[in-house]
């Protein structure tokens, strides 16, 4: 008797990109640029839209708005109703009831533009660096559990947006050599980057806006320049430290090799 064997279908991912600060090591109106990433399960992004649009209807009766950290911390625009603490408040336990439930792993590369001067970086080196980085962490992640994915970005400039095309073509086209994997598993794992405007409105980019901010705050605490800080912004930090990427304590050792190299808070240079 022939044994039937059973079909197997791969997990899909994606990997929604957003920045914060300027790319320019010379532009001093911003101290870091940081890539943050959200990765999530296609089939869970239905019910984190869902979740995400019920705190908008609880708040502002529609779901057309846009979570910025910049305009929620300033409660400033579509947020100035958070003058009210007690809004505010409530909105906060919102926001982190949601965020800590969902399943999303999140990834960060930080660039500290003091020390990219000094190494004589410039914006072509910034952006070369961080959408290599942020590739290659989520393509390891992939590769952990012989899963597919797909990567979404909110298109700004042709300068910026040519890197990340540069970077899915390289690792395509070389693979990983020194882990050992081919650029056929590779283009089998990683299938598409894709660049949708602001218009569209992705919950998951909201949120790596949101955490970008937590990125920036964890970032400048950690070299020594301490900022009191509002319950909000302790509120989006413990969120960045549950939901950053962290490697399983039970990997098997063959997957523990790919897991090593997975830096979900880079510091560049």
């Amino acid at each position: 008797m022939v044994k039937k064997i059973q079909p197997q279908f791969q997990e899909h991912y994606r990997l929604y990109i957003d920045e914060l600060g300027t790319a320019s090591p010379k532009d001093i109106t911003s101290t870091v640029y940081i890539l943050s990433g959200c990765s999530i399960n296609k089939k869970d992004c239905e019910n984190f839209k869902t979740r995400a649009d019920q705190i908008k209807f609880k708040y502002w009766g529609r779901t057309n708005i846009v979570f910025h950290s910049r305009e929620i911390g300033r409660k400033e625009n579509d947020f100035a109703i958070f003058k009210d603490d007690k809004i505010f408040k409530e909105f906060i336990l919102d926001l982190e009831n949601f965020i800590s439930n969902s399943k999303i792993k999140m990834f960060f590369i930080i660039v500290d533009k003091a020390k990219a001067t000094a190494a004589g970086w410039d914006d072509i080196k910034v952006y070369k660096d961080t959408a290599d980085s942020l590739i290659r962490n989520f393509l390891l992640i992939l590769l952990t559990n012989d899963s597919m994915g797909e990567i979404i970005i909110e298109s700004s400039s042709v300068s910026k947006d040519v890197h990340f095309l540069n970077s899915l073509n390289f690792f395509l086209g070389d693979g990983l050599k020194n882990l050992g994997v081919g650029h056929e598993k590779v283009q089998d794992t990683l299938t598409s980057v894709s660049f949708v405007t602001k218009k569209n409105h992705d919950t998951e980019e909201q949120v790596a806006d949101l955490l970008a901010y937590a990125a920036k705050i964890k970032y400048q605490s950690s070299v020594g320049n301490k900022t009191h800080q509002n319950d909000y912004e302790k509120t989006i930090v413990s969120l960045l430290n549950k939901k950053i990427f962290k490697t399983p304590k039970d990997a098997c050792s063959t997957k523990a090799k790919l897991f090593k190299e997975v830096k979900s808070f880079l510091v560049l240079p």
